[in-house]
C-alpha cells in the first residue's frame, strides 16, 4: 500500500485512523516511536518490545507467540519510522483544523482514557471518542465525525421543534374550544333563568322559593360546568408554559455551535415533556331543559299539600289563579 504526505494530510482524521492501523503498536497502542520489525513481520516500538521481552523468560512474538533463541538483535525500521512521523504530522495537521474557538470546558473534551480530544462519535453507544478509541472500546462500532453527527441531531432537533409547535397549536385550539364550551353554557343558562323569572313572576310572591331553588340549581350547574373548564384550561396552559419552555431550549440549543455540548444535551432535549392527551376531552354544557316544569311542580305539590290551593279556588273562583298555573302545570 502507497503513501505520500500530501495523501494524508487531506484525508480527515477519522479516515486515517480506519485506514493507518499499522502505525499503532498492538503493545502501547500509540503511534510508533522508533519502530523495529520482526523475522516474523509484526512491527512493535523499540523499547515496547524490549520491555516485553526483559520482562518475560521466552522472546516471543506478543502477536503471533513466535519464539526466538537466541534473542535477536532489532534495528529500526527506517521505512515505517518515517511513515509513523507522517502519520503524526497528518493528525497534527487535523487537530488544528478544528475550530479553536475558546471554550471553559476542555477538559471535559478529552478522552480519560487516552488523553486525547474526542473529535469523533460512536453511534454504536451514543458517545463522543477520541481518534485511540476506535482502536480499543470502539473498534468493530460506527464511528463518524463529530460534525457530521451533529448536523443529523441538528436536523432532528428542527423536527422535535416542529412537533412541540405543532402540540402548543393544538393545546391553543382545544382552548377556545372549551372557553366556547362555557360562552355557549352561559347563553343557556341565562335564557333558563329568564323563563324562570318570567314564569315565576306569574305566580307573584308565593313562588319565590320555587324561584330562588331553580336559580340557585342552575348556578350550580353553570358553576360545575366554569369550575371543570377553568381546571382543562389550567393543565393546558401548564402544558403550553412547559412546552414553550422545552421549546426554547431546544431552538437555543439548535443554533448552537458547539458540538459537544448539542450532543451531550440531545438525548435529553429530543423527548418532549411528558403531556395529556386532550383529543378526547372537552366541557358539555349541562342540559337545564325541564328545570322550570320541575320547580313549578314541586310548588304545585306544596301547595296541595297545604290545602291552600281548593280553598283559594272555593272563595275566589277559578279566574283569579287557574290561567297561570294551568298554563305552566297541566292538569291542576
Amino acid at each position: 500500500k502507497q503513501y505520500s504526505p500530501a495523501g494524508c494530510v487531506e484525508m480527515s482524521a477519522a479516515s486515517c485512523l480506519l485506514t493507518e492501523d499499522q502505525f499503532l503498536c498492538s503493545i502501547c497502542l500509540d503511534v510508533f516511536t522508533d519502530p523495529v520489525t520482526t523475522s516474523c513481520g509484526h512491527n512493535f516500538c523499540k523499547n515496547c518490545i524490549t520491555e516485553h521481552w526483559n520482562i518475560n523468560v521466552q522472546c516471543q512474538c506478543p502477536i503471533c507467540k513466535r519464539l526466538y533463541n537466541p534473542r535477536p538483535e532489532l534495528q529500526v525500521n527506517t521505512f515505517i519510522s518515517e511513515m509513523a512521523a507522517q502519520y503524526k504530522q497528518s493528525a497534527q495537521q487535523t487537530s488544528r483544523e478544528v475550530p479553536c474557538d475558546p471554550v471553559d470546558n476542555l477538559e471535559e473534551r478529552m478522552c480519560t482514557k487516552h488523553d486525547k480530544l474526542m473529535e469523533l462519535f460512536c453511534k454504536t453507544d451514543q458517545m463522543c471518542v477520541c481518534m485511540l478509541c476506535t482502536y480499543s472500546d470502539h473498534k468493530t462500532h460506527e464511528v463518524v465525525p463529530l460534525k457530521e453527527e451533529y448536523e443529523g441531531k441538528k436536523a432532528e432537533l428542527g423536527k422535535t421543534e416542529a412537533e412541540i409547535q405543532q402540540m402548543i397549536q393544538k393545546r391553543q385550539v382545544k382552548i377556545e374550544e372549551l372557553r366556547h364550551s362555557v360562552k355557549l353554557s352561559n347563553e343557556a343558562a341565562d335564557r333558563e333563568k329568564a323563563e324562570g323569572v318570567q314564569v315565576f313572576t306569574a305566580l307573584k310572591e308565593s313562588v319565590d322559593r320555587g324561584l330562588a331553588e331553580l336559580d340557585r340549581t342552575i348556578t350550580e350547574k353553570q358553576r360545575t360546568t366554569e369550575k371543570q373548564a377553568e381546571g382543562f384550561i389550567k393543565e393546558l396552559e401548564q402544558e403550553i408554559s412547559e412546552l414553550k419552555k422545552r421549546s426554547s431550549e431546544v431552538d437555543q440549543l439548535s443554533h448552537a455551535e458547539d458540538h459537544f455540548n448539542l450532543l451531550q444535551s440531545f438525548s435529553y432535549l429530543k423527548v418532549a415533556p411528558p403531556t395529556k392527551d386532550w383529543t378526547r376531552v372537552s366541557v358539555r354544557p349541562p342540559s337545564y331543559e325541564g328545570s322550570v316544569v320541575r320547580a313549578v311542580e314541586k310548588f304545585r305539590e306544596e301547595i296541595e299539600d297545604l290545602r291552600v290551593l281548593r280553598s283559594i279556588l272555593a272563595i275566589h273562583g277559578t279566574a283569579l289563579f287557574w290561567p297561570e298555573v294551568s298554563a305552566v302545570v297541566p292538569g291542576i
